[in-house]
């Protein structure tokens, strides 16, 4: 088997399908199945949820050496339902090799394993002992093969070369259980580095060979010590030395930190070196019953529990006279095979294995757990150590950095990554049973407005609102997740027709209908969604997301608080929006936007009174751009805000020319869009500009429709009052559009109403037309507001109003919105053709 160093890349590559995936495999465990909790999730319906696990192994022996090795199912010992299958063998569990091919989901998935070392040269190869034996099931009858090695089989064959190298073994592994127990022990020991100098001894070296410590070159236990370590290297050397008339045997071995360990007996009779060894076991035992790690040995031929200290029994809640009952099949939640086959690899090769695993505790709860398995000794004879630590913890973190990786911390919805994930396996899972699923993009409308007037704090309470009214508003099998700042989407798996699709969005549509109460404020929702269904709208995942978004906008276009169905035609007219917007953010900056006036008359005085200040879009490809094309644009953008601003500041600037020319009286009306109104610092702007361009506040009028209002009324009073307590005149536009506009007129500080020119449009000389006229007159006279008419386009709609007591009108009957020279000429002719 080849081994590789640490800058090796090991490379799991995945087919299916059509479909390829490449894994670099780094030191961890990897669960693969069906289920979204693996770490690598295969979607394809032959594969188990959790159908095989990869282990990390590592080389005590060998450092910077790791080898990779696959097991049938999971941790917990749970199998695949189709099995695992090694070049064409069905397997329990295998070392993966270079070059491997794995099958699983009856061989239906395709895994091969391989490696690239960009420090050796493609042809070398370097060997070592295999961890494991294949596993290999044929025919029902489990058959264990052993693969070929340079090591044969310790047991069988007795040489004394094999006999002596066992037993310096088992004298340096005591030496080093009982080395931590050193000044308490009856013999000397010496320590010192690779230069011969002394670095530690303990009490009985001081006590007893002290004058060796003054005269350290008279020493005759350093002779040439560090010259014989160094040839036997990870093996002990032991030597008879003569001093002081006494022969000793002195032992010493190489530390892993590369110092000489030296320890110095005087064996005068055979009953003291059974004392020692006595000694150096209980000594052993008392070690082990201290540490704080678990330790169990087991017995590598019959897998019963010989030993297991108290930190063991207390994470598994065992006593020890009953753990000693045990086999450790009982304690591991694996399968016997797999750690049939560990115990007989570590036993026989002498490896350290380094592993997650499960154990099982006294009241059948699972424990998670890295276990180091090793062999030692232990009552003279050779013995499988178990040293468990408790990664509770630890999977709790990885477990929580899981969530935090899927979810949105806010909603506690899924992110954008997992409803991905969950649509992957959707339309894998559609396309195998041919049925139907859908998806809705959601967008909340005008949730910046909220964000920008009131804060993030409560806007975050808001989205958190709404996001659990959607998704009380689900079925138990729909999948909802929050795709990034005020967007939501929603997955529908097995639909059967587009009516159902449509019940659900309108339930979501009327989950948001009451409002929401964040503190003082009463804030309601509004939501647009976009609907595209597989496989009619798309067969892959961005098909179907990218055409729901287009019917998201399609939603956006008619006015939003709806929900649209995806349509082939919405992605031309989408792009023509996309290129638009594009053309919008350089629009102020290139110049292309000019102001248009109409004008306001007072037709009892025949004067103009007042300039309707209307936006014009001239780019240089598009042409001339009707407000209606670009303002939503603007409004969905935020661009809106700058251009209402510029709006404000050339409006004020040409007013302010229109005096000094001699039209002291004028006013200029200004459009504020409903999401520029919800700015905070809209008060403070309009001031500078008033006070910059030289223009008195009574000269501006400010036009509002209900729709501005609705959305934070307390906040639009707030406004409505510094902008009145400044002396701007304060209107409200579109009257009788809404259901509140009564109400509205009591509570903020209105000045003007302007009646829609849908009224006007639909004026005859009929008695229910001019009973809404007159009633919209005599309440704007009785609350001491000034009644506009919009849209007069003939003398008989003029007729009618001044019959009806509307003195102040606008339309093209008394003139077109003109730019600001023509404009200027209207104003110094007057009231062309007396039209009165």
């Amino acid at each position: 088997m080849v081994a590789f160093s640490q800058d090796s890349q090991h490379r799991i590559t995945i087919e299916y399908d059509n479909q390829q995936k490449l894994i670099i495999l780094n030191n961890q465990v990897y669960s693969i199945g069906r289920h979204s909790s693996n770490t690598i999730v295969i979607h394809h319906p032959t594969i188990s949820r959790y159908h095989c696990t990869i282990l990390p192994v590592k080389y005590k022996e060998n450092r910077g050496k790791k080898v990779f090795w696959i097991i049938d199912g999971d941790l917990k010992g749970n199998r695949s339902a189709n099995g695992l299958y090694i070049n064409g063998n069905k397997c329990l569990s295998h070392e993966l090799k270079c070059g491997d091919s794995i099958g699983i989901g009856g061989q239906k998935v395709l895994l091969s394993y391989d490696l690239i070392n960009p420090n050796r040269d493609d042809d070398e190869e370097e060997e070592t002992q295999p961890l494991i034996t294949n596993t290999f099931v044929k025919d029902d009858v489990l058959k264990i093969e052993e693969r070929d090695t340079l090591i044969q089989d310790t047991y069988s064959e007795s040489t004394p070369t094999k006999f002596r190298k066992e037993r310096l073994y088992l004298i340096k592994e005591i030496l080093r259980l009982i080395h931590s127990e050193k000044d308490k022990l009856a013999y000397g020991i010496i320590e010192i580095d690779l230069k011969g100098i002394i670095i530690k001894t303990n009490n009985f070296f001081e006590q007893y060979f002290a004058n060796l410590l003054v005269n350290p070159e008279d020493n005759p236990f350093l002779t040439n010590l560090v010259e014989e370590v160094n040839k036997k290297q990870e093996q002990i050397f032991i030597r008879e030395v003569t001093y002081d008339s006494h022969r000793y045997t002195q032992s010493a071995y190489l530390s892993d930190d590369d110092i000489i360990i030296s320890h110095i007996f005087e064996f005068t009779h055979h009953n003291q070196v059974e004392k020692a060894l006595q000694e150096s076991e209980e000594k052993y035992r008392a070690v082990v019953r201290q540490i704080s790690e678990g330790i169990v040995l087991v017995d590598p031929i019959t897998k019963e529990i010989l030993e297991a200290n108290s930190a063991y029994c207390d994470l598994t809640g065992y006593r020890g006279e009953d753990i000693l009952s045990l086999k450790i099949y009982d304690l591991m939640a694996v399968d016997k095979e797999i750690i049939d086959s560990i115990i007989d690899k570590i036993h026989h090769y002498r490896l350290d294995l380094v592993q997650e695993s499960l154990h099982r505790c006294q009241d059948g709860s699972l424990l998670p757990v890295e276990v180091n398995i090793s062999m030692i000794f232990y009552s003279a004879k050779e013995v499988i150590c178990y040293a468990v630590r408790d990664i509770t913890e630890r999977k709790i973190s990885e477990e929580m950095l899981r969530y935090q990786a899927s979810h949105d911390l806010l909603t506690k919805l899924g992110n954008r990554n997992f409803f991905n994930e969950q649509l992957y396996k959707a339309i894998a899972n559609a396309s195998t049973y041919e049925q139907k699923i859908a998806i809705l993009f959601i967008d909340l409308d005008r949730f910046k407005n909220i964000n920008d007037t009131l804060g993030h704090h409560i806007g975050d309470q808001f989205l958190q609102s709404v996001a659990k009214r959607l998704e009380k508003s689900l079925r138990n099998v729909d999948f909802i997740a929050r795709w990034g700042g005020d967007e939501f989407t929603i997955l529908l798996s097995n639909i059967k027709t587009s009516d159902e699709v449509a019940k659900v969005a309108q339930r979501i549509l009327d989950s948001v209908k009451k409002p929401i109460q964040i503190l003082e404020f009463q804030l309601y929702a509004s939501l647009s969604i976009g609907i595209a269904i597989y496989p009619q709208d798309g067969d892959n995942p961005d098909t179907l997301l990218k055409n729901a978004d287009v019917a998201l906008y399609r939603t956006k276009e008619l006015g939003g608080n709806s929900y649209q169905y995806y349509q082939p035609f919405m992605n031309q007219q989408h792009t023509e929006l996309l290129q638009m917007e594009s053309y919008l953010y350089d629009a102020l900056t290139n110049k292309e936007f000019e102001l248009y006036y109409q004008p306001q008359i007072d037709i009892t005085k025949q004067k103009i009174v007042g300039m309707e200040a209307l936006i014009r879009w001239n780019h240089p490809l598009l042409g001339r751009v009707a407000p209606n094309n670009f303002i939503p644009i603007a409004e969905e953008t935020g661009l809106i805000a700058p251009i209402g601003e510029w709006v404000i500041e050339e409006s004020c600037r040409q007013n302010s020319i229109w005096h000094d020319l001699g039209y002291g009286d004028l006013k200029v009306a200004v459009n504020i869009s409903a999401r520029q109104f919800q700015h905070k610092n809209l008060v403070y702007t309009i001031a500078n500009i008033l006070t910059k361009n030289g223009l008195s506040p009574q000269f501006l009028e400010v036009e509002i429709t209900e729709s501005s209002i609705i959305q934070n009324p307390d906040l639009a009073k707030k406004i409505l009052t510094q902008l009145d307590e400044l002396g701007i005149v304060v209107a409200m536009d579109d009257f009788g559009t809404g259901y509140s506009s009564l109400g509205y007129l009591k509570k903020f500080p209105f000045s003007k109403i302007k009646i829609d020119q849908s009224f006007v449009r639909e004026l005859k000389n009929k008695q229910e037309d001019l009973a809404i006229i007159s009633a919209v007159v005599i309440l704007g006279r009785g609350m001491n507001l000034q009644v506009v008419a919009e849209g007069i386009e003939n003398a008989q709609q003029l007729k009618l109003l001044r019959d009806l007591n509307c003195t102040t009108m606008q339309g093209y009957y008394f003139g077109k919105p003109m730019n600001a020279k023509e404009a200027t000429c209207f104003l110094g002719e007057g009231l062309r053709g007396n039209k009165n």
